[in-house]
């Protein structure tokens, strides 16, 4: 390159400044003839680079610099030997990076000049990697780096570079019967391509706005499309093309670049069709990701441009249609979408009316059984199950947009359709049914056209379980619509009754007959003495949940009796099952072993009556039901002596007498002594969780009026606790569910009776209790734990501070079902609370402390942390000093280490600044636990 003095810089600044500012066009012409006879002189080199360099030439002088070295390149880039070409790319890159921001016109000169160079400097191995490496560290330089990969593609493409220099290269190309500009040309976009597509993402990931605002009449975003074209590209091409889309889903500002994708998503449903014809999974599953995204994010154009933009959504019906049930569920949230915004926009909806009528029949088809279903692995069977019910779904879309009668009807036809040949197979029936149980909820009570219709059909479809088995579960959706039809009740009563001499049909039938019942229960007034029959016939072959529902159909029908006629109706159902319970409640212990599933069975059957025939009658009144529930005591009472402490037994036993309590209330009180008694014995005996929570039932329906018998109850399961405690020596993590139930019972007791319980003996070592769970490592049992302490504290300090409101963690809500905490106690009170704080308050605080570390479910530390908030609140000054102890208590705890904790939890205490001391403690221990304990744990690992 020549050497260049200070004059030929001054001639070609002069030069250019003439050129946009010389008052005359001759000047203006005379100037553009001296710096183009410059450009091809071999000083234009050196000159336009030191142009670009010196800042004071201005930016038209720049301008002219790029200019001209890209004009070089083009023109003279054979002159250079190889030292030359490796200084001039070394200088582009680096004025490159100093007008990284500048001017866009330097810009683009700088880049095509790279690109000029990459194209013709075949020693220069892998320029778009060079460039990648220079350029793509940073955000700020993504878009320099996404203009020189524009442009590439535009230079290599340009006409002027149809030669190259001539080297070892065109050897080789014209060896293999290819040209040098084709080979070069591979080199830099083709075996770049994959790269280039990855750049692409990770811009659009991590700097969208840059990527989206520089590809609008952008060749990559071509190339984006293109690549979707090459099947070693595919995937990272669908990526891309997702991600652009999901970039510009601000349609306001991305407009431009919207317009240009569109054009290019059409073209793809071409795509599309010949990949459904070829079977082709994999590429659907690309298309239909493609499609998904552009639906998803351009909604609104969809919805408000539909003419348009309606190619998006015949995109995403074709991938629907699709065999393939992985890539169907893909557009499911996508028909959701559409359907909750067409709703809003009546003219949309007219105008896709047709669509969703496609796609109604395309569900009804993906809905259909396989021929080889007996193939099918269990798990296979109900993955398909759930799969079918979540098409369900884009049914009940489709239901929202056609109207109720459109949908049932095209369903009604398949059916009739499918019927009517001559061996039709079951699963054209049975889908279009399963259509119509799906379309349910999106039906109006009121229709009249077409689903009395559809009720006389279906005793006439074809006998097979799996049709009879869908058709059931059509009644069964369709019960409020029948509340409004009875006249088809006695017909449903018959087609679901027949469905029991099916064992395939059975489920159905007894799910259909409990919410025919739930919905119908006036209606079925008239059926009594039938349905009594069918009950007493019926239950002594079923049994687990088709029993329960069976019992629960009833039920619901016996709820609905006038309270004057209850008690002769109530009986005379219950009555079968007390027959059979006193029965086997008559044979010894030891004869009982295989009755146990029945026991279990009429337990529940009547934990269900008393749970649904609960009517409202005034307390003065006598309650039609509790007659029953005294005859049936004994019964149960003896049942409780027998087979009370097996556990399956103990849940649905235990379930009627909690059932009654709930249901009948204050009416129950002439059974609570003997209730009470029994549930003294049982727990004493067994020592199962399940007669505290109907003890704790009783506490919260009648602690509050008869505190003293509530009281002796707790006390006297308390001993049998203590016993249960010392038996496990204090490993309360072996009985946790049992733990749980005896903190809920106290925790109701102190809400209920708060004052007779602290001043009774059994606060003290009920506190003593708590501070030993603290050793507890399952969530539930320490919530329940942590709920009592709660309590506890929430009384005390609304004693304490009664311009404040109650708190309102989490257990205190759940527990604030009783008067206010304050309501029933004095500030006397205090002093009993107080004392067992101050004399455990120590240890209490360190096994608090010790539980955020080392034991406690991430779950309750919030609240384990709450409470030690509301003990600073109760006694700030002793918690100081009880906080202090805990942390000393820790290893690896240096002295300045302990006063800087103490300090700030001192400091937060003085100032009453309670949520400040609950920070500081989750901050303290979370800190503690990573330096000293998650280490050691990954240690041991």
């Amino acid at each position: 390159m020549a050497t260049v003095d200070a004059d030929t810089i001054s001639q070609a600044v002069a030069a250019v400044h003439a050129l946009y500012h010389a008052p005359g066009n001759l000047a203006k012409k005379e100037a553009s003839q001296w710096l183009e006879r410059f450009q091809a002189k071999p000083e234009a080199w050196q000159t336009a680079a030191i142009l670009l360099t010196n800042d004071s030439v201005g930016t038209e002088a720049q301008v002219f610099g790029a200019q001209t070295l890209r004009r070089k390149i083009v023109d003279d880039f054979q002159d250079l030997d190889a030292a030359h070409r490796a200084s001039l790319r070394d200088s582009l890159l680096s004025l490159s990076m100093k007008h990284r921001a500048s001017s866009k016109v330097i810009r683009t000169q700088l880049c095509l000049s790279l690109a000029g160079m990459a194209l013709r400097m075949l020693e220069w191995d892998n320029p778009v990697a060079h460039m990648t490496n220079v350029f793509g560290g940073s955000t700020d330089d993504a878009a320099y780096l996404l203009e020189f990969l524009t442009v590439l593609p535009e230079e290599v493409n340009d006409n002027r570079n149809s030669t190259l220099t001539v080297g070892n290269m065109i050897t080789m190309a014209t060896s293999l019967g290819t040209t040098e500009m084709q080979l070069r040309s591979g080199e830099l976009l083709t075996q770049n391509a994959p790269e280039m597509i990855k750049l692409l993402i990770l811009y659009m990931e991590n700097s969208g706005d840059i990527a989206t605002s520089s590809l609008s009449n952008n060749p990559l975003l071509a190339l984006s499309f293109k690549a979707l074209q090459m099947p070693e590209l595919f995937d990272i091409a669908v990526d891309v093309v997702c991600e652009l889309i999901y970039q510009t889903k601000d349609i306001s500002e991305s407009m431009p670049v919207i317009q240009e994708i569109y054009p290019n998503l059409i073209p793809l449903r071409q795509e599309i069709a010949k990949s459904l014809e070829d079977g082709n999974d994999d590429n659907i599953r690309g298309y239909c990701k493609i499609f998904v995204e552009a639906g998803e994010c351009y909604l609104s154009l969809v919805v408000k441009h539909t003419d348009h933009f309606r190619g998006i959504v015949e995109g995403i019906a074709e991938c629907t249609s699709f065999h393939d049930l992985d890539v169907v569920p893909m557009t499911f949230r996508f028909w959701y979408q559409l359907a909750d915004e067409l709703r809003k926009n009546e003219i949309a909806r007219l105008k896709y009316q047709d669509v969703y009528m496609n796609l109604v029949d395309v569900m009804i088809k993906h809905l259909h059984y396989p021929d080889d279903l007996d193939t099918w692995s269990a798990k296979e069977r109900d993955d398909f199950k759930d799969f079918r019910h979540v098409m369900g779904d884009v049914l009940k879309d489709c239901c929202l947009i056609l109207g109720s009668r459109v949908t049932l009807g095209k369903a009604y036809m398949l059916i009739t359709q499918a019927a009517s040949s001559p061996n039709p197979k079951w699963q054209e029936v049975e889908a279009p049914l399963m259509a119509l149980r799906s379309m349910g909820s999106q039906v109006e009570p009121e229709e009249n056209e077409v689903l009395p219709e559809i009720m006389k059909l279906l005793s006439q479809l074809p006998d097979h379980p799996k049709i009879k088995y869908a058709a059931t579960l059509v009644i069964a959706r369709y019960g409020s619509w029948t509340d409004r039809h009875p006249e088809f009740i006695e017909y449903q009563l018959s087609f679901i009754s027949s469905g029991f001499e099916n064992e395939d049909v059975v489920a159905a039938s007894a799910l259909a007959l409990k919410l025919l019942c739930k919905e119908c229960s006036t209606h079925l007034l008239n059926y009594l003495n039938q349905l009594h029959t069918f009950f007493v016939g019926v239950t002594n072959k079923l049994s687990d949940t088709d029993l329960l529902e069976v019992t629960e159909a009833v039920a619901h029908v016996i709820a609905a009796v006038p309270n004057e006629n209850l008690a002769n109706v109530f009986k005379m159902f219950c009555l079968p099952i007390a027959q059979q319970l006193a029965e086997l409640a008559s044979k010894n212990q030891a004869e009982l072993g295989d009755d146990i599933p029945r026991i279990i069975d009429n337990l529940s059957q009547l934990k269900i009556f008393f749970e649904t025939v609960n009517p409202q009658v005034a307390p003065t009144e006598a309650h039609p039901c509790v007659p029953i529930v005294q005859e049936l005591w004994p019964i149960l009472d003896t049942l409780a002596d027998r087979v009370g402490g097996i556990d399956e037994v103990a849940r649905p036993l235990a379930g009627c007498w909690r059932s009654t309590i709930i249901s009948y209330r204050t009416h129950y009180a002439p059974l609570l002594p003997p209730t009470m008694t029994r549930l003294i014995k049982s727990f004493e005996q067994t020592g199962l969780g399940q007669y505290l929570w109907v003890a704790s039932r009783i506490v919260r329906e009648f602690g509050e009026s008869s505190p003293a018998p509530t009281l002796h109850l707790v006390e006297s399961l308390s001993a049998s606790m203590w016993q249960i405690l010392q038996k496990y020596s204090g490993q309360f993590n072996e009985i946790p569910d049992v733990v749980e139930d005896y903190f809920n019972l106290v925790s109701d007791t102190m809400l209920a009776c708060p004052r007779e319980f602290l001043h009774s003996n059994l606060f003290p070592t009920v506190f003593n209790a708590m501070l030993a769970s603290f050793s507890l490592n399952e969530q539930y049992s320490l919530a329940s734990v942590f709920r009592f302490c709660r309590i506890v504290l929430d009384h005390m300090n609304d004693l304490r501070m009664p311009p404040h409101p109650p708190s309102r963690s989490p257990s205190s809500t759940a527990s604030s079902s009783s008067s206010s905490p304050s309501s029933r106690l004095s500030i006397n009170d205090v002093t009993i609370v107080k004392t067992q704080f101050v004399e455990h308050g120590a240890v209490f605080m360190t096994q608090l402390i010790h539980g955020l570390i080392y034991n406690f479910p991430f779950e309750v530390q919030g609240e384990a942390t709450g409470i030690i908030k509301a003990t600073t609140l109760f006694c700030p000054q002793e918690s100081v000093l009880w906080y202090g102890k805990a942390v000393s208590a820790l290893e690896n705890m240096s002295p300045s280490d302990v006063q800087k904790a103490v300090d700030g939890f001192s400091s937060a205490a003085s100032a009453a600044d309670w949520s400040k001391v609950k920070s500081l403690v989750q901050d303290f221990t979370t800190v503690y636990k990573r330096k000293n304990v998650l280490p050691r744990s990954r240690g041991r690992k």
